[in-house]
C-alpha cells in the first residue's frame, strides 16, 4: 500500500482522538485487523500508534479484549496475505516472514503503557497458536519472539501493581482503572498458558502468586459475600423462606457474580494453578511458605463462607417449594458462586499439592508438605456443604475433587503425628451440634470427616482410634436416616478391623490392637441389627461381616472369630420363618464368612451351612445359595483351606448336581489369591 487510501486515514484519526470518538469499537477493530496485516513497507508506525492511543483509556474489558481480539486476527489475515503473495523459488518462507512481521510489530509496541502492550502480545501470540497447523512441522518456531516480548511485558504489569515506589504509583495511577488488576490477569490467563515452563519461571512468581490471590480474594469479596443472607430472610404468606428483590443479599450477590474478575475465575484459577505448581517445581524452598499463605487465604474465603451460611434456614431448607419465586432465583445464584469457589479451590490446591509429591523429603519439607494438606482439607472441611451436593468428597465424588481429596490424606498421612492430631480435630468438629444431626448442615460436616478418617486409618495410633474415632462413630452405626454419614461411619470401623488385620500379619507378637478386638463382639451384633430392610444391603453386609471374621481370625485366638459366626447362626436361628428376605440375606452372609476362617474352623461353619442349603424349600433362592457358596470357592478362599473345600464340594456334587457346579470346575479355575482385598467404602 503506497499511499494511506480512506480506511487508513479513519484508522489514524480515530486512534489520534480521545474515548469520545464516533467510530465504534468494532470498526476500529476492523480497520486494525486489516492494516496491520496489509500495511507497506512495516507495521511498526502502525502498531506505535495502536498502543498509545487514548481510546484505550481508561480501562475496560471490552476495551482490551478488542485489542487482543485485534492482533489475533491480524495473525490470520497476514498468513492469507502471505499465502496470496508467496511467488519465487526464493521468496522467504512463510515462518521467516511472519517472525520479520511479528519483530516489526514489536517495535512498535516499545515505550506503550504496559496492560495495552499485553494485550497486543497476548492477542498477537494466541493468532501465532492458531496458524501452527497451518505451517509445515518444522517450521513451527514462529511463536519465540512473541512468547518472550509476552513474559517481559507481562513482568512490567507485575512490577507496576508490586513496586513500593509510591512516586511511580502516582505516575501510572491515571491511566489504571479500579480493575486494572484483575483486567491484567484475566488478558494474561488467555495466553501465558501457551508459554512454556522454561520462560514462564523467568517471571517474578512469588509477585505473581500475591497478585493472583489479591485478585481471587476481591472476586469473592473475601468470602463475606453471604454475610446479610441471615438478615435478608423472611418468611411470606405459604413459602417458609422468602429474599426481597432488593434486600443486601440480593445486591451483594448480583455485585459479586457480575464483576469482570468472576466471569473470568476459571481462567484466572487456571493460571494460578500453573504458577503454584512451577513455583513448587523450581524453587520449593521459597515457594513453601509462599504457597501455604496462599492457601490458608483460600481457607479463610472457605471458613466466612461456612460461618454466614450456617446459621440461615437456608442452609437446613431440602424442599425446594419452601422457597418463594424470588427465593429461590437468589438462592441459584448464591449456589452457583458457591459451586465456583469449590471449583477454584480444587483447581489451586490440587496444582500444589501434586508438584509437591515429587520433591525430595526432609524433615522441613515433610512439615511444610503435611501443613498443606491439613490447609486444603480444612478448606475442603469449611465446604463440605458444597460437596454434599456433589456426591460427597469420597467415591461418589466427581474425578478432580476425588483427586485432591486423596492426595490431601496421602501427603498427610506421611506424617503420623500430624495425621493423629488431623483425626482427633475433625472428631471434633460439629461436637457442639450434636443436638442438630439431622441438619444437613452438620450431617455433610461429619459425612466427610469420616470420609477422611477412613483413609488416615492405618497411621493413627490405637488411642486415637478408641478415644475419638470410635467415638465419632458410634452414634451412626445404628441410624440409617442420613445414608452417607451411615455408609462412612460402617466404613470407617471396617478400615480399622482391616488395618488391625493387616497390622497382625506383618507383626510377630501379635500383640496391640486390644481395642480393636475388644469391640468385636460389639460390631458382630451390631451388623446383624442392621440386617434389617433399609440399613445395610446385602453386599455391604456380607463384605462388612467377611472383614469383622477376617479381622477377629488374624490373632492367635480364634474364640473371637467363632464367635461372629456363633452370632450369625444364632441370629439365623432367632429369625422368624415369615421374614424369607432377611433370613436368605443373613444365609448369604454366612457364606461370606467361608474364606475368612481358617482351616480349623471351616468343618463347623460348612456344615450349618450345608444343612440350610439342604433345607431351603424356594429353588430360587436355594440356587443362589449354591452360586455364592462356589464363588466364594472358586474366587476366595486360599491355597491352604482349597484342598478341603474341593474335596467337600465333590462329596456334595452329585447331590446338587442338578443345582450346581462340579468339582471339576473348581479344579479348572483361574489362580486363586490367598487373601480378598477389602473394599473399606462399603
Amino acid at each position: 500500500m503506497a499511499t494511506p487510501d480512506r480506511g487508513h486515514t479513519l484508522l489514524l484519526s480515530s486512534l489520534g482522538r480521545s474515548n469520545t470518538t464516533k467510530t465504534p469499537l468494532s470498526t476500529i477493530q476492523a480497520l486494525i485487523v486489516h492494516y496491520l496485516a496489509n500495511i507497506h513497507p512495516s507495521p511498526t508506525p502502525l502498531a506505535a500508534t495502536i498502543v498509545s492511543s487514548p481510546i484505550f483509556l481508561p480501562f475496560s474489558h471490552s476495551k482490551l479484549e478488542v485489542l487482543s481480539t485485534s492482533f489475533r486476527h491480524a495473525v490470520h489475515a497476514k498468513l492469507q496475505a502471505l499465502k496470496a503473495d508467496s511467488s519465487g523459488l526464493f521468496s522467504p518462507s512463510l515462518d521467516t516472514q511472519l517472525n520479520v512481521w511479528s519483530l516489526a510489530i514489536f517495535q512498535g509496541l516499545e515505550g506503550g503503557h504496559a496492560i495495552v502492550r499485553l494485550a497486543c502480545c497476548s492477542g498477537l501470540l494466541l493468532g501465532l497458536e492458531d496458524i501452527l497447523q497451518h505451517l509445515p512441522v518444522k517450521k513451527r518456531d514462529v511463536k519465540g519472539i512473541a512468547e518472550d516480548e509476552l513474559v517481559m511485558t507481562f513482568a512490567d504489569v507485575i512490577d507496576q501493581f508490586s513496586t513500593s515506589d509510591k512516586w511511580g504509583k502516582e505516575f501510572h495511577s491515571a491511566a489504571e482503572s479500579a480493575d486494572a488488576l484483575a483486567l491484567s490477569l484475566i488478558i494474561a490467563s488467555q495466553s501465558l498458558l501457551l508459554v512454556p515452563s522454561e520462560k514462564f519461571i523467568a517471571l517474578p512468581l512469588s509477585h505473581l502468586l500475591g497478585l493472583i490471590m489479591r485478585n481471587i480474594e476481591d472476586a469473592f469479596d473475601d468470602g463475606r459475600f453471604l454475610s446479610s443472607l441471615q438478615s435478608s430472610l423472611c418468611s411470606k404468606a405459604e413459602f417458609k423462606i422468602h429474599i426481597l428483590p432488593d434486600s443486601p443479599i440480593s445486591k451483594s450477590i448480583k455485585n459479586v457474580s457480575n464483576s469482570t474478575s468472576m466471569a473470568h475465575i476459571g481462567s484466572i484459577s487456571k493460571l494460578c494453578a500453573r504458577t503454584v505448581s512451577l513455583f513448587v517445581d523450581h524453587r520449593p524452598n521459597v515457594a513453601l511458605p509462599l504457597i501455604s499463605e496462599a492457601y490458608q487465604k483460600l481457607n479463610s474465603i472457605a471458613a466466612h463462607v461456612e460461618t454466614d451460611w450456617f446459621p440461615t434456614s437456608l442452609s437446613g431448607a431440602t424442599v425446594q417449594s419452601l422457597l418463594s419465586p424470588d427465593a429461590r432465583e437468589i438462592t441459584t445464584a448464591i449456589w452457583g458462586t458457591l459451586k465456583t469457589l469449590l471449583f477454584s479451590v480444587i483447581m489451586i490446591t490440587e496444582a500444589g499439592l501434586s508438584a509437591l509429591v515429587y520433591i525430595p523429603s526432609n524433615s522441613a519439607v515433610l512439615q511444610s508438605t503435611s501443613t498443606l494438606a491439613v490447609i486444603v482439607l480444612q478448606a475442603l472441611s469449611h465446604l463440605s456443604f458444597v460437596i454434599a451436593q456433589f456426591g460427597g468428597a469420597g467415591h461418589g465424588a466427581f474425578d478432580e475433587l476425588k483427586k485432591l481429596f486423596y492426595l490431601a490424606l496421602d501427603v498427610l498421612a506421611s506424617d503420623v503425628t500430624e495425621s493423629n492430631n488431623y483425626a482427633r480435630h475433625l472428631c471434633d468438629v460439629g461436637s457442639g451440634l450434636e443436638p442438630s444431626r439431622v441438619h444437613p448442615f452438620y450431617q455433610a460436616k461429619k459425612a466427610f470427616a469420616l470420609s477422611a478418617i477412613e483413609q488416615l486409618i492405618p497411621v493413627l495410633n490405637e488411642s486415637t482410634i478408641q478415644e475419638f474415632v470410635f467415638t465419632a462413630c458410634l452414634p451412626h452405626l445404628s441410624d440409617a436416616s442420613h445414608h452417607e454419614t451411615f455408609e462412612s461411619a460402617h466404613s470407617v470401623v471396617l478400615a480399622t478391623f482391616a488395618s488391625h488385620a493387616q497390622k497382625a500379619r506383618e507383626s510377630t507378637s501379635q500383640q496391640g490392637g486390644s481395642f480393636t478386638r475388644n469391640i468385636v463382639p460389639f460390631y458382630a451384633n451390631c451388623l446383624i441389627d442392621n440386617s434389617v430392610q433399609g440399613r445395610l444391603s446385602t453386599l455391604q453386609l456380607r463384605l462388612a461381616f467377611a472383614a469383622l471374621v477376617r479381622s477377629a481370625a488374624s490373632s492367635i485366638d480364634l474364640s473371637l472369630a467363632w464367635f461372629c459366626i456363633d452370632c450369625l447362626l444364632t441370629a439365623i436361628a432367632n429369625t422368624s420363618e415369615h421374614d424369607d428376605e432377611r433370613h436368605h440375606r443373613l444365609h448369604l452372609t454366612l457364606i461370606s464368612c467361608v474364606p475368612s476362617v481358617p482351616l480349623c474352623l471351616l468343618p463347623s461353619l460348612l456344615d450349618p451351612i450345608r444343612l440350610f442349603i439342604d433345607g431351603a424349600h424356594d429353588e430360587k433362592k436355594r440356587q443362589e445359595l449354591i452360586d455364592a457358596l462356589f464363588a466364594e470357592i472358586k474366587e476366595h478362599v486360599g491355597d491352604r483351606e482349597k484342598e478341603y473345600m474341593v474335596r467337600w464340594w465333590g462329596d456334595l456334587r452329585m447331590k446338587w448336581a442338578h443345582s450346581g457346579p462340579g468339582r471339576e470346575e473348581i479344579q479348572g479355575g483361574h489362580s486363586l489369591d490367598t487373601e480378598v482385598t477389602l473394599t473399606p467404602r462399603l
